[in-house]
């Protein structure tokens, strides 16, 4: 009714009121519109939209971005830190502080272009947790987090320790003892990563 339809309300005018509904709504849309695209060509952006329809796309219709980045692995990342003021505690955070910093330099430069592994920050969640993207479902995205552990009991024995990985429980394990500077935990984890394999010793 509030659409100027007058008619009786019946199964058998279905496609009379529909008319009505559409046309209504499209003569309260199309002079928004038309002021939206004179708003446009101030700046010439529809002919940037013609000859770039996959760039703008984005920016008129909602979608979702399945694609995973540094802020979102480090939100889902939770840390099985020791005693606050312990040693074990401060080479906890600093691995974590190692690992920050290691994504967002990936995310950054762009690495996957300029080196032969082809590392992204979707292949180190892969490595992580066996999914490059983010889950789908809302009852999985939820529930989605990555246990991160450290291991104290690595002696120096040997030349390196590789972090291990439980892609079932999405838990990571790092060898606390041989990433006590940011370029060996760069070296390591790029090396673990690369050869998608859960290490150990070497």
């Amino acid at each position: 009714v509030t659409c100027g339809y007058t008619g009786i309300v019946s199964l058998e005018n279905k496609d009379s009121m529909i008319r009505t509904v559409v046309l209504h709504s499209t003569m309260r849309v199309i002079p928004m519109l038309d002021q939206l695209r004179k708003g446009l060509q101030l700046y010439d952006l529809p002919k940037i939209m013609k000859t770039h329809q996959d760039l703008c796309l984005p920016l008129f219709v909602p979608g979702e971005d399945d694609e995973v980045d540094a802020a979102f692995l480090l939100e889902r990342s939770r840390p099985v830190f020791s005693e606050v003021g312990s040693a074990k505690h401060q080479k906890e955070v600093n691995i974590i502080n190692f690992l920050q910093d290691y994504l967002q330099e990936i995310e950054d430069s762009g690495i996957k272009d300029v080196t032969p592994e082809g590392l992204t920050v979707g292949r180190i969640m892969q490595w992580m947790t066996g999914q490059r993207h983010k889950p789908v479902l809302p009852s999985e995205n939820k529930d989605f987090v990555i246990y991160m552990k450290f291991n104290h009991d690595c002696d120096t024995q040997h030349t390196v320790c590789f972090p291990t990985v439980s892609a079932c429980s999405r838990t990571v394990t790092f060898p606390s003892a041989h990433l006590k500077t940011y370029t060996e935990f760069k070296n390591i984890l790029t090396l673990a990563i690369c050869h998608e394999q859960t290490f150990d010793r070497v």
